[in-house]
């Protein structure tokens, strides 16, 4: 169980934009995620993969649609995706364009696996969520073949799909995407194309725009990974659960810091140890409640509770209802 992992509210974006334009009410839906609808729209905010999952989760179950994600994608634009859209658009060639989105693509998310591989007139892109469900697994190449489509044209039609997902029992949202061969239950997420689509020059070629936004590229990553302070007390906190709450100054000693320097880090965030550390036990408590073989009152001992009264207590602080009733209901 990892709670590090984050991406850019791009997914979000044309999640809400779908949500939206279908009547559903988003707001509700994003917010009952533990989304802040707010934003959305902000180039750059990120949301924890966790919550993303809890979001998709919700999705899946408001519109009782397996393939929603294929309806998701036609809302995506390469503006979402703040500086990398705009050097995607300004890339030579869309294969120049992918191995851009593999070199940076942490300021999307840092829940992503990609590669991309050419051989004998053939180019095969293999790419997965780390944490995901399974109706969403494919959603890395699903969109990036909409971003080829903007910039190609949308006749623009791979050789061969293989998901990691089971074949849904209508699977007409997916042909219809693809338009080619869609293999199920394989061990990856592939798409393969012809290596001469891929690499016939775009219309909006620009190498002093390419130039520029890989400069914000590279001050954003750095930026990111230097500052993200909150993910790292995360993954410290998640690990020091099972022997109760870790405090302070052990945290701050695994990070290298003074306490003073962690909590003046923390607050330039506006985040604290005691909001982390709470935040940490709510989303491993749903994750430890998903898997039945594990009892209240053991979730409630790895989560670092004295007792299984006192986590049914903070439990239904957060869900507003018991661990049992949420077992119930989901």
């Amino acid at each position: 169980m990892t709670l590090h992992r984050s991406s850019l509210a791009t997914l979000a974006q044309a999640s809400y934009n779908y949500l939206a334009v279908e009547g559903y009410d988003a707001d509700d839906i994003f917010q009952r995620s533990g989304m802040d609808p707010a934003h959305i729209y902000d180039a750059n905010a990120r949301f924890p993969i966790y919550v993303n999952r809890r979001f998709w989760q919700i999705m899946l179950q408001e519109t009782g649609n397996p393939c929603v994600l294929y309806e998701v994608v036609h809302f995506v634009k390469p503006q979402m995706l703040n500086a990398m859209g705009y050097a995607w658009i300004a890339s030579r060639t869309l294969s120049e364009a992918l191995e851009r989105l593999i070199r940076y693509h942490r300021m999307l998310s840092t829940n992503i696996e990609m590669s991309l591989e050419s051989a004998q007139g053939v180019s095969q892109l293999v790419a997965s969520m780390i944490e995901t469900i399974p109706e969403t697994t494919e959603s890395v190449i699903v969109f990036s073949l909409q971003l080829c489509r903007q910039s190609f044209g949308d006749d623009l039609v791979p050789m061969q799909v293989k998901l990691t997902r089971p074949k849904p029992e209508d699977s007409s949202p997916i042909d219809k995407y693809f338009r080619c061969q869609v293999d199920y239950n394989y061990s990856k997420n592939v798409i393969v194309y012809n290596s001469a689509d891929l690499n016939r020059r775009l219309d909006g070629a620009n190498s002093a725009v390419v130039i520029a936004m890989e400069s914000v590229i590279n001050t954003y990553v750095e930026r990111f990974d230097a500052n993200d302070v909150v993910s790292r007390v995360r993954q410290v906190v998640a690990a020091s659960l099972a022997n109760g709450e870790p405090a302070k100054q052990d945290i701050a000693d695994q990070l290298g810091m003074a306490p003073r320097t962690l909590q003046r880090r923390l607050e330039e965030q506006q985040s604290s140890v005691k909001v982390i550390v709470d935040e940490t036990r709510h989303q491993l408590s749903l994750e430890f409640l998903d898997q039945a073989h594990y009892t209240v009152k053991e979730i409630a001992y790895n989560l670092g509770f004295s007792d299984a009264s006192n986590f049914s207590r903070a439990f239904r602080r957060w869900e507003d209802k018991s661990p049992r009733e949420y077992r119930i209901s989901t």
